[in-house]
This record gives structure tokens, C-alpha cells and sequence, in this order.
């Protein structure tokens, strides 16, 4: 061999090995998106099997045992095959991409292609009667005849189809899959006109191989979105679930978790805080009660005023409440969200005496959700307050007890709400 077929083939049987280990990781991981899974594997094994045929043609190319002539006819066959084959298991996995983001599966192009494409299988068939395609010399080397152009028109129009199908669906694709996809329908092309210049080196299968990786490599990223999404979910319904548990103890304040962090994420988006922030502020208003857990019924639940000392312990619960929450250390905006949210802007609340900018910005969202929701609800010896009541007592606080933009942004919300249905 020379030095090119022993490069060629050096780098058919690493492709062929990459795709295989691929194949592989993607087999592991195949619990989500099954259908996808599945698409993706066919991928990648059929760009193996294409790698080692590609491999083995160049190998056996000019070898004149009846191994290499056998070999030689049998690789170039399986060549062409699994080309299409490729581009098949190709367009399902990005139908099923584009369905999986909402975006048009186009079955008719979907179907052309599948027509295309069988057509050309049958084409290459009957190639190895007629030697259209490509024929063999006396040496056991294969060439191209003048009708090569009949079979790279079979390769060719399903490519087209494809990139049909995926500039129709741009928006929906993720830029990972935008690149993989490209590499797909730009790289055979490239290879092609190579071949044309420097006949007998194909880049082909080698950059199919890296288009695949970067599929793989969306596929693993859309896994790990997934994952995530569904470990914040879970974290969400914990959550949710233990603020229930906190309010199922005070009849007069049942919801009143659900309702103050249903309020501090109106006030997050009013102010346009990230998405990221705004979800935070809801996690910490739903658990900002938690300690009351820590503080006995009949203070808890008593329906006349308290004492000093009674209000002495219900005052604890901010403290409590930090205790119960410090050891979730991946989330410590919980335990200050619990500590601080009666806090006052002036300084004058407690546990700590914080007061302005000390006060972290989403404790000080609580701060006002909680105090408009307490305003707002039924209570034993009252009924929720008039809209008017409620709204002059924000503005006379803004400054004192509220954060003043805070204070400012619940106002808004407020004149937004002609039909007042923001209470209990």
C-alpha cells in the first residue's frame, strides 16, 4: 500500500472505532428519549460499518488474491449502502429532533427522501450487474465511469431534502444541532469535490464522523438539560410540599406560603429580575414561614391578642426557621430568606436589626409580599382590608419598613388589579 491508502485507512478504522465507543455512551444513556436513542445509535453504527468497508476497499485496492477480489467489490457495495443508509437513519433522527422541539416534521419531504433513497439502493444494485457506478481493472483497482454522476444524483437529491427540512425548521433547532446537521449537508459535498481534484483520498466518511460527534454531543447536552429540569422539579414539589405542611398548621393562615411566593415572583418579574433570581425568590417565600413549625399551637393558633411574651415566641420562628434550612447547603438563599424576611429597610425589624442594601434584594420582595398578603387575608378578629387601606399603608411604609423601588413595583401590581382579586 501506499502512503495515502495506509493513511486513508488509519483513519477509517479510528472513525469506525470513535463511533463504535459513540454508539455506545449513547446506549447507557438511552433511558431518555427512546426513540431518539435508537435513531442515533443506527447513526452511529452505520457510520462504523461505513468507516471499516471504506477502510477495507482501500486496503484490498490492487490486491490480487481472490480475498482482495472479493473484498474490494464487496467493501465499495457496502460503501454505497451504508451512504444511504446513513442519510435514512439521518433524516428519521432529525425528524424526530424537530418534533421533540415543536417544530414541523414535514412528512412529505420526509417520504421523498425515503423514495429517493430506495431508489438508489435499487440503483446500486443493479450497478454490480451493469458497472455503472464504478468498474474494476485487471489489477483489482476500481475507477469511475462516465455514468458516476447517475449515482451521485441518488446521493446528492436526499441531502437537498434534508436541508430542505432543516432550514424550514431553523428557529426550532438548538445551535449544537444547527452544526451538526450543517456538517452533514455540507461535508459530503466537500468530500465530493475534493475526489474530483484528488481522486482516490475520501474525506467523506472521516468529517461524517465529526458531524455525528457533534450530534452526540447535543444529544448529551439535551440529556443533561433533561436531568436537571427534572431533579428542579422534584426540588420544586419538595418544596411546595413542606410550605403546605407549614401553612396546614394555622387555619387563618392556610396558602399563605403558596400566596406570598405567588406574590414575590410578580414582584421578580415586575422588576425584570433573570429568570434564574425570580425562581430563587419563589423558593425562599414558599419555606420563609418554615420555622413556625418551631413554635407551639396555642400561640400559633391563639385567636386574641398576644402577650409580650407570647409575641416574644412567635418572633422566634425567623430563627428557627434558619436552623431548619442551614444544612441545605447548595441552596443557602433559603436559610437567609427564612432569618430575614422581617427585616425592616429602616433597620428597626429583627432577628438582626439588618437594614437597607444589608438586606439581600429578594428577602427584602418577601419582605412586601408578606406584609401585603398578612394585609390581605382573613383573620380571626378581622376580615382582609379594602385595596385602598392596603395600598396607603405600602405607601406610607415605602422608605421605613418596605424597600422604597420594591414598595413602588407592589404598587403598580396593585393599580394593575382594578378587579382587587390579589387577595384571600
Amino acid at each position: 500500500m501506499g502512503v495515502t491508502q495506509c493513511l486513508q485507512v488509519t483513519f477509517e478504522f479510528w472513525s469506525a472505532i470513535f463511533s463504535l465507543i459513540t454508539a455506545l455512551c449513547v446506549y447507557v444513556t438511552r433511558q431518555y428519549d427512546a426513540a431518539g436513542s435508537l435513531y442515533l445509535m443506527a447513526l452511529l453504527l452505520t457510520n462504523a460499518t461505513l468507516n471499516v468497508t471504506e477502510a477495507m476497499a482501500y486496503y484490498y485496492r490492487g490486491n490480487l488474491t481472490l480475498t482482495g477480489y472479493h473484498m474490494v467489490r464487496i467493501s465499495n457495495f457496502s460503501v454505497f449502502l451504508c451512504n444511504y443508509l446513513l442519510l435514512l437513519f439521518l433524516l428519521f433522527y432529525i425528524c424526530r429532533v424537530i418534533e421533540r422541539n415543536g417544530g414541523n416534521e414535514s412528512r412529505k419531504l420526509k417520504h421523498a427522501a425515503v423514495s429517493i433513497i430506495a431508489a438508489g439502493i435499487v440503483l446500486l444494485a443493479l450497478s454490480r450487474v451493469f458497472d455503472f457506478y464504478y468498474a474494476f481493472d485487471e489489477s483489482n483497482r476500481y475507477y469511475r465511469l462516465n455514468t458516476y454522476w447517475v449515482m451521485l444524483l441518488f446521493t446528492e437529491a436526499p441531502l437537498m431534502i434534508l436541508a430542505n427540512l432543516i432550514f424550514s425548521n431553523w428557529q426550532s433547532l438548538k445551535n449544537i444541532e444547527k452544526n451538526g446537521f450543517l456538517m452533514f449537508i455540507i461535508l459530503p459535498v466537500v468530500g465530493i469535490i475534493v475526489q474530483l481534484f484528488v481522486y482516490g483520498v475520501s474525506v467523506t466518511t472521516i468529517t461524517d464522523t465529526i458531524a455525528l460527534f457533534t450530534v452526540f454531543v447535543s444529544y448529551e447536552l439535551e440529556y443533561s438539560d433533561h436531568m436537571i429540569a427534572k431533579e428542579r422539579k422534584m426540588l420544586s414539589q419538595t418544596i411546595r410540599a413542606f410550605a403546605r405542611t407549614i401553612d396546614m398548621r394555622d387555619h387563618y393562615t392556610g396558602s399563605h406560603s403558596e400566596r406570598v411566593a405567588k406574590y414575590a415572583r410578580m414582584l421578580a418579574r415586575r422588576m425584570k429580575l433573570s429568570k434564574e433570581t425570580t425562581r430563587r425568590v419563589y423558593q425562599m417565600a414558599l419555606l420563609h414561614d418554615v420555622g413556625k413549625i418551631g413554635v407551639d399551637d396555642t400561640v400559633l393558633r391563639k385567636t386574641t391578642p398576644l402577650s409580650p411574651d407570647e409575641y416574644s415566641k412567635i418572633k422566634t420562628h425567623a430563627i428557627k426557621g434558619s436552623e431548619i434550612l442551614r444544612n441545605i447547603t447548595e441552596m443557602p438563599e433559603l436559610a437567609r430568606g427564612a432569618r430575614w424576611h422581617h427585616e425592616r429597610y429602616d433597620g428597626k425589624g429583627y432577628p438582626d436589626g439588618l437594614g437597607g442594601s444589608a438586606i439581600p434584594l429578594e428577602v427584602r420582595i418577601i419582605g412586601v409580599a408578606d406584609s401585603y398578603d398578612a394585609m390581605t387575608s382573613n383573620r380571626s378578629y378581622r376580615r382582609y382590608l379594602p385595596q385602598e387601606v392596603v395600598r396607603a399603608e405600602i405607601k406610607r411604609n415605602a422608605g421605613t419598613q418596605f424597600d422604597p423601588q420594591v414598595a413602588q413595583c407592589m404598587l403598580e401590581i396593585m393599580d394593575e388589579d382594578t378587579g382587587y382579586t390579589l387577595h384571600e
